[in-house]
């Protein structure tokens, strides 16, 4: 493994520890791991159209979901040991699998969830049949997360680009995804 190979993975272990602590307190010093452009992007697990829901652009809206992930989500566990990581010249891409484990942290998000679910009911850029369709997919996979209990594991694909700044490598891209269901 090559010394530029070993300096992504040690950005990717950084943020794995990021969102091992979920330490809001030091949400600022982990948004230094992307890129400080405005076209930075983080994907997550329910994306399907650019600057719709759970697509997030820009430095502000991508430390808004962190900073939502490390409060709602369960445990995040990437393999940083297994990322499969190819770099040509400023720019390198990733790939990862890992588990996001439930904890007792559904509770608190019921609130949020509730909100994101009117949000989709009120997307005027849906029609209505589809603001009624993607509400009621989102809360039937939020009670289906709830129903399977504390420590279920979800396995997830991480997939990310990174560029090198004066700074050193930086997110650009972050892509999060799962397994249809």
């Amino acid at each position: 493994m090559g010394q530029v190979d070993q300096e992504v993975r040690q950005v990717l272990l950084r943020f794995q520890d990021g969102y091992a602590a979920r330490d809001l307190s030091k949400l600022d010093e982990f948004m230094e791991l992307f890129s400080q452009s405005d076209d930075i992007e983080l994907i997550g697990i329910g994306a399907s159209v650019r600057g719709g829901n759970e697509w997030f652009q820009g430095p502000q809206a991508v430390r808004e979901i962190v900073e939502s992930d490390w409060t709602y989500w369960g445990d995040v566990n990437l393999d940083v040991a297994g990322a499969q990581i190819t770099v040509r010249d400023d720019v390198a891409w990733l790939s990862t699998s890992g588990t996001l484990a439930q904890t007792d942290t559904f509770d608190k998000a019921l609130p949020f969830y509730l909100d994101q679910m009117k949000e989709l009911l009120e997307d005027e850029g849906l029609v209505p049949d589809a603001r009624l369709m993607e509400a009621t997919h989102f809360g039937l996979r939020r009670l289906r997360e709830r129903r399977k209990g504390i420590g279920y594991c979800w396995p997830f694909v991480l997939t990310a680009v990174l560029v090198r700044t004066a700074s050193g490598w930086r997110f650009h891209t972050i892509h999060w995804s799962m397994p249809v269901d």
